[in-house]
């Protein structure tokens, strides 16, 4: 009977020891009520429309107790239902009026999933879907082993357009997804890796969690892509860049500044660091500085070779999304949208097309470079 009790603790274990404890709570402002759920680590999901709300999807159980949802007479959300599943856990959001996502979001430390809710105009065609996120369960690897992950990130997103054309409608977070969709195409086609996107969709998230992702998902590349912008209109050309709390030179610092500032967050000043923060930032970056430049020189060249624009060279500069990056880690600017000709070829598909060819390439050779290092 003693050995039949404890085979039934043993086979129960599993589900209550990773059983994730998820709190859901709401707050309304004046043209949005943003719902949040937060859990006790991070959780892959899915999201299905309702007529009357939404169904956000876990891959695994979940447990919340009743006293940890707290809606506060929410105007949107009339209640969520948690719902047991044989293949995870469903969190039916019933709300009190048709609503459309405003935008959707992950934040780190905790791990947060977030919702912008706002009343549907009745447009159908508004209404827009929030992204699925791939799990965050990779399995462990070993330090000085083969590249099996690689995560491209997208720049901007959502209502963070990112730079602006000056004679048409481009706007730096479509040509980025686009080419970070190429991207991953061809990596996962002809180099039979996995490919992790900090977004797949028109999705806002934050630099930090960009980084996070990466981090969580045990990716050994990171790949920022982004288009560039000047008050000179005639600056053209591609740059490369990987991390430094100094950069080459004043355009490269300005460039840093904006991109860091771009969804809210703070500009790095390296003068007002305090010692911790640079700390922290020795322990994330430092060992991959070498590889980062290999890996930066190797896209840059390529592009040179594919897009026929300017050399601008491979430089250094203190963005964000890279510091927190703990892998060797890049981020690409292609060209210029605010110089009229290189407007023209960001707007071309086979243009961008190219480019994601000499992106794809320059980090095959660095995968070359990186798995024979560690034979």
């Amino acid at each position: 009977m003693k050995h039949t009790t404890m085979i039934i603790g043993l086979l129960l274990l599993p589900v209550t020891a990773f059983c994730l404890n998820v709190s859901v709570r709401s707050f309304d402002y004046s043209d949005y009520t943003r719902l949040v759920f937060e859990a006790d680590r991070s959780f892959a999901y899915s999201v299905s429309s309702r007529d009357n709300g939404f169904d956000l999807r876990l891959q695994q159980a979940a447990r919340t107790d009743p006293e940890n949802i707290q809606l506060k007479e929410s105007r949107c959300v009339q209640r969520v239902d948690v719902l047991p599943r044989h293949d995870g856990t469903v969190y039916r959001v019933v709300t009190h009026i048709p609503v459309r996502f405003q935008r959707q979001f992950v934040l780190e430390n905790p791990f947060r999933v977030v919702f912008d809710l706002e009343a549907d105009s009745g447009n159908p065609t508004a209404v827009s879907q929030p992204p699925q996120v791939e799990a965050v369960s990779a399995p462990d690897r070993p330090e000085g082993t083969s590249i099996n992950t690689i995560c491209i990130d997208p720049g901007h997103g959502g209502t963070d357009l990112g730079a602006r054309a000056g004679t048409t409608d481009l706007v730096e977070k479509d040509i980025t997804l686009k080419v970070g969709l190429k991207v991953k195409q061809l990596i996962e086609s002809r180099l039979g890796l996995r490919v992790v996107m900090t977004r797949d969709s028109d999705s806002e998230i934050s630099l930090d969690s960009r980084a996070a992702m990466a981090n969580n998902q045990k990716a050994q590349v990171f790949v920022s892509i982004h288009v560039n912008s000047s008050y000179r209109r005639g600056a053209r050309g591609t740059e490369t860049y990987y991390v430094s709390l100094e950069a080459t030179d004043k355009e490269a610092s300005e460039l840093a500044r904006k991109e860091n500032t771009s969804m809210g967050g703070d500009a790095f000043d390296p003068a007002a660091a305090d010692d911790l923060r640079l700390i922290l930032w020795n322990m994330a970056q430092t060992e991959y500085i070498k590889e980062s430049s290999k890996l930066a020189t190797y896209i840059q060249n390529q592009l040179n070779e594919v897009m026929n624009t300017r050399n601008r060279g491979v430089k250094q500069a203190p963005f964000r999304v890279l510091m927190r990056a703990a892998m060797p880690a890049v981020l690409v600017e292609i060209a210029f949208l605010s110089n009229s000709d290189e407007e023209k070829l960001l707007a071309r598909d086979g243009f961008l097309s190219r480019v994601a060819g000499g992106i794809y390439t320059g980090i095959a050779q660095f995968v070359t470079y990186h798995n024979q290092r560690y034979k």
